[in-house]
């Protein structure tokens, strides 16, 4: 019987969508239920296989790439939005421009006068969002969900092991210098 549940989780283990399973399991995108059911084994071994071989790195690099990749995505779509604004006004400048090049055609000084007015309007917006919109835009990620983080925290949670004694001083100095521990850490022994 212990080969039986052996051979389940190591249904997981030889598929070439498993990259893509655990991603989604993580993420929320499907169930452990989904996933047996697609794999033709019993929930009981997806979460046997999650707890085996989905290590808490791999837990915290899946969501920030995950992140990461929202935030790059939406950052696409205010770069294209940024740019087809862009593009209405310059379109709306040489309609203005057309204008008032018809007008002086036409020796209509007034109307001329107006449009050169609305002109300057529509640069002067354009100069505005230019300025207001050629910032870049960043993304941020935070220590508790970098890869660096993890590993630290995983030389440290060794050398814990290895030197009990050192377990007080260290977190008297990550208190001091206002870092954050979080349960997991704490679990760990940091």
């Amino acid at each position: 019987m212990g080969n039986k549940n052996s051979g389940a989780t190591h249904t997981i283990t030889l598929r070439p969508d498993k990259d893509e399973i655990v991603r989604d399991v993580i993420l929320g995108k499907r169930t452990k239920l989904e996933i047996a059911a697609l794999c033709g084994i019993h929930e009981s071994n997806v979460t046997r296989y999650f707890k085996k071989y989905v290590t808490e790195e791999m837990h915290r690099e899946i969501i920030a790439e995950d992140r990461m990749n929202r935030m790059e995505r939406a950052t696409g779509v205010l770069n294209e939005e940024r740019i087809d604004v862009a593009n209405a006004y310059n379109s709306l400048a040489k309609r203005v421009e057309a204008l008032i090049a018809k007008a002086e055609q036409t020796q209509d000084d007034a109307f001329a006068l107006a449009g050169m007015e609305s002109l300057r309007r529509v640069l002067k917006d354009i100069a505005t969002m230019s300025g207001q919109m050629a910032n870049d835009l960043t993304i941020q990620v935070t220590l508790a969900e970098s890869k660096e983080w993890v590993t630290l925290r995983n030389i440290l949670s060794k050398v814990i092991d290895e030197v009990p004694a050192a377990r007080e001083p260290l977190l008297r100095h990550m208190r001091h210098e206002a870092l954050s521990i979080t349960k997991e850490e704490q679990e760990i022994g940091l």
